[in-house]
């Protein structure tokens, strides 16, 4: 699906996609994709711009956010004057790419088929509950998943600063990415946890010191530094995992 009150780069970007042989959907605004979700549309990628009037791609993504996984489509924005808090937000909301305009037509069918790749990838490690219900790993999933819609219920009735240790959110977000074999980098954990990135990199080296979590250099980018859960992490996390679902 692509959404952007600009009805010249909609078409610009469907018809780009559609040379790709990808089936494409268009609304001028969230409010109006939103409303053709709800009509029962599915969309497995949505491409959408960051600046748009009354929702801005930023609230549409965020009520996408809302959505069961399996009807929760990709993200990927674009955008001709994207800051540095734009792609900050736009990782902590979970979003695969966010693109320059204009855009390029290639760098678009590439963003979009990988973004593809990841949502299968997110569907083959997030089963249903029903189908899972009777193995330990399927109830562990169903459990964090119950602790993250408890955490956007809280986040609607109380203030954000209320809860702003991140420390516990880092724990689950990594063992989230263990579960569906995905890595994550240092700078996304800290974008995501929702806090200053100088306080959630304090947070990792307390996380570090007390040997939950490690780092390592990403052998594919140099760039990047990859963290994960410690053997010794993993094992406490599976562990409260395990006493949780006993006392349910």
């Amino acid at each position: 699906m692509v959404v952007d009150d600009d009805s010249a780069a909609v078409e610009e970007l469907v018809e780009c996609l559609a040379k790709a042989g990808l089936s494409c959907l268009s609304a001028g605004n969230g409010g109006l994709a939103l409303q053709l979700l709800a009509e029962g549309n599915r969309a497995k990628v949505v491409v959408s711009d960051l600046r748009m009037p009354e929702l801005t791609g930023l609230e549409f993504a965020e009520r996408l956010g809302r959505l069961d996984d399996d009807d929760r489509p990709e993200v990927i924005f674009v955008s001709g004057h994207a800051g540095f808090d734009d792609a900050v937000e736009a990782i902590r909301l979970g979003a695969r790419d966010l693109l320059t305009k204009p855009v390029d037509g290639p760098k678009l069918v590439r963003a979009v088929k990988a973004a593809l790749l990841a949502r299968q990838a997110r569907q083959r490690a997030n089963p249903s509950t029903e189908a899972f219900a009777d193995e330990p790993c399927g109830r562990k999933r169903a459990a964090l998943k119950d602790m993250r819609s408890m955490r956007k219920m809280r986040s609607q009735y109380f203030p954000t600063e209320l809860f702003s240790d991140p420390c516990w959110e880092m724990l689950l977000d990594l063992y989230d990415a263990r579960l569906a074999g995905a890595e994550v980098t240092v700078t996304s954990l800290g974008a995501a946890s929702g806090v200053p990135l100088t306080t959630a990199l304090r947070r990792m080296e307390q996380l570090m010191a007390h040997g939950l979590i490690e780092r390592s250099g990403d052998t594919g980018d140099k760039r990047r530094t990859i963290v994960r859960l410690s053997q010794e992490g993993l094992n406490a996390v599976e562990q409260f995992f395990d006493t949780y679902l006993r006392r349910k």
